[in-house]
């Protein structure tokens, strides 16, 4: 598996990690590109090669002429609408803002779309942030792990005056995340660094890795005691995971008879979906109404949408590419007192886990009288028991 991991001393800000991708290769013109149709106003972005303590390292520098202003959430969120951006690149960009918006929201008692976006919403921290999450997606890299990020201390000035380090809104964005404090150090991990980790990465003490590339992110302060650099090492990790990418498909009815739903949810099994769920919602004007969600690939997009929109009285649906991780499996089959029952076995990092067909026992409880839930009881119980002396 293709993965990226990121340690070091001196924190983590969001021009940093561009750095580092930027050092391991992604070309400053395509993100360029990709980023000009969906910021507020027109920026450069070039990289410069440094050297910190010694070690040659890359800065990312992001340079805007224009004044600019405050922003809101839904003003960035209409941003990342535009442009040709990878539909997995732009929700990923979205979340990380969502981080932002939902710590900002906890410290000055508001909501994720009334906050003031102040440095985070300038251009360059969008560019910081959704460059990451494209040379990310240029570098193809299937997993990214992080170190516990280092928290500096002191007192300092943001847009609403002084502010103590680490900033409210970092300790917001890091919660239920390891972290280490660093006396002295004043700013080392930023809001917009923290948001950017913690939703792309796994924190991680100990991890088993193959390195192939590094790249170091040059900050530009100074520290006595360490140098200013994040460091982002490409290489291989196992991986006990399968990974693919499905559609999401989500439509909400208010005007469906109830039992249409259950031969909606037949036909879609039927003709492809990996999985459907009902949710009962409240709707406009305080209708109660049903969410119908399903999972499916790229080929059966159409004929799934068909079904839903001929079987109900909703007039469309939102589509959303979504990514998966899942176990490996495979299907085996059990001798068991009711006949042969395939049993489906997941494989997880710490040995295999069986699942019995539900169609097979439901039959063998039907023929035999057994109530269902003993058949599956059993078939689970012999499946742990096959390889036992």
């Amino acid at each position: 598996m293709k993965a990226l991991y990121f340690d070091g001393e001196a924190g983590a800000a969001g021009d940093m990690i561009l750095g580092a991708l930027l050092h391991l290769g992604v070309d400053p013109a395509i993100l360029r590109g990709a980023l000009t149709p969906i910021t507020p106003v027109p920026f450069s972005l070039r990289s410069e090669r440094v050297s910190i303590s010694g070690i040659a390292a890359t800065r990312a520098i992001v340079e805007v002429t224009e004044e600019e202003k405050h922003r809101h959430l839904p003003e960035i969120e209409d941003c990342l609408e535009r442009g040709d951006l990878p539909a997995l690149v732009r929700e990923r960009a979205r979340r990380i803002f969502h981080r932002l918006a939902d710590a900002e929201a906890r410290i000055h008692n508001s909501t994720r779309e009334k906050v003031h976006f102040h440095e985070v919403g300038a251009t360059d921290a969008i560019v910081d942030i959704v460059g990451t999450v494209y040379g990310l997606h240029l570098l193809g890299i299937e997993q990214v792990y992080a170190a516990p990020l280092v928290l500096g201390s002191g007192v300092g000035v943001s847009a609403h005056g002084s502010i103590i380090y680490p900033a409210p809104a970092v300790l917001e964005i890091l919660r239920g995340i390891p972290v280490r404090y660093e006396g002295g150090l004043g700013e080392t991990t930023t809001p917009t660094g923290a948001a950017i980790l913690a939703e792309i990465a796994e924190f991680v003490d100990d991890l088993s890795f193959t390195p192939e590339a590094v790249g170091y992110g040059a900050g530009t302060r100074q520290f006595a005691d360490r140098p200013n650099l994040i460091r982002a090492t490409l290489g291989q990790a196992p991986d006990a995971f399968e990974h693919d990418s499905l559609w999401l498909a989500t439509s909400d009815i208010d005007n469906t008879r109830p039992e249409v739903f259950a031969w909606v949810v037949e036909r879609l099994y039927q003709n492809g979906a990996v999985d459907v769920t009902l949710t009962d919602i409240s709707m406009k004007k305080g209708r109660r109404g049903t969410r119908v969600e399903f999972l499916c690939d790229q080929t059966q997009r159409h004929a799934l949408a068909e079904i839903v929109l001929n079987e109900t009285g909703t007039l469309g649906i939102r589509w959303q590419q979504v990514s998966r991780t899942k176990l490996p499996r495979r299907i085996d089959t059990i001798d068991t007192p009711w006949g042969p029952i395939r049993i489906k076995v997941a494989i997880t990092p710490d040995g295999e886990r069986g699942i019995p067909e539900y169609e097979d026992c439901r039959s063998a409880a039907a023929t035999s009288g057994v109530p269902l839930m003993q058949i599956f009881d059993a078939v689970t119980r012999l499946f742990a028991e096959r390889d036992q002396p």
